[in-house]
């Protein structure tokens, strides 16, 4: 398979802003020997809806060359990193590198690969973030993993479309001064001082991809893509939430060789 390589990380602020940074595997360009290292930071509403997408990019300038040439479809260029100026025809963009590596950020409007949903629920009424803070009560808290990332693969002489598997884990950092009682759907909670950490795990669209839902094996062994965490809470307020996607991990497993789903 075929699978696209991309790291995502997900932060929740105190003032309820979710962050995604989603950054890709390096790319290489042989003719110039140039290898690609771009980083996607995603500001999300409480409910994680994207408001904006910034992204950087670092050029690595392997074997310095004076010119060094990308394609980015990125708004508001500029380099955050140096002095170097470039020159833009279309989508490509030919750097004065002067042999150095290029460091430079820009905007875009596209869709992230992966993105985090999340939901409140304060004594069983659904609730909006902005409406929870400073409330008591019992709290439940959703936090979906979407996979928006699909590639074609042949499977048995046919073209399927699955989605590039992440894997993404979630931290969650909850004072005990506010919460009580937590538990969580799956994962595992960890007391360190002042607060509690709670850490989840999911793979997205991976169930669908393996076409597992409607198999034995499925009824045995969910693959989750969500978790529910349960509290009391006393004057809710949020610290920090970190969330982390990664489809190299199943590369490291040595699946990046799998032809089919029957070899999978």
């Amino acid at each position: 398979m075929r699978y696209l390589k991309k790291t995502c990380a997900v932060t929740l602020s105190a003032a309820m802003v979710l962050g995604l940074a989603a950054t890709a595997g390096n790319v290489s360009y042989a003719a110039t020997n140039v290898e690609k290292e771009e980083t996607v930071y995603v500001n999300l509403d409480s409910d994680g809806t994207v408001d904006d997408v910034t992204v950087s990019n670092w050029l690595k300038n392997v074997t310095g060359t004076s010119d060094v040439q990308d394609v980015s479809n990125l708004k508001d260029i500029k380099n955050v990193k140096g002095d170097e100026t470039f020159t833009q025809n279309g989508d490509k963009l030919t750097w004065k590198a002067n042999d150095a590596d290029i460091y430079y950020q820009g905007t875009t409007d596209e869709k992230p690969p992966v993105n985090v949903k999340i939901s409140y629920q304060l004594d069983g009424k659904d609730i909006k973030a902005e409406d929870l803070a400073g409330k008591s009560g019992k709290l439940k808290m959703t936090i979906q993993y979407e996979n928006n990332s699909t590639f074609e693969d042949e499977v048995d002489g046919k073209n399927v479309k699955m989605n590039t598997p992440f894997l993404m884990a979630s931290a969650v950092i909850l004072p005990v001064d506010t919460f009580s009682e937590v538990t969580v759907s799956q994962g595992k909670l960890v007391s360190e001082g002042s607060n509690q950490i709670l850490v989840a795990y999911g793979m997205p669209g991976l169930a669908d991809s393996l076409n597992l839902k409607n198999t034995s094996i499925g009824s045995n062994f969910d693959i989750p893509e969500d978790f529910e965490i349960t509290a009391d809470v006393e004057d809710f307020q949020m610290t920090v939430t970190a969330t982390v996607a990664n489809s190299d991990t199943l590369s490291e497993f040595g699946l990046d060789d799998a032809g089919d789903l029957s070899e999978l």
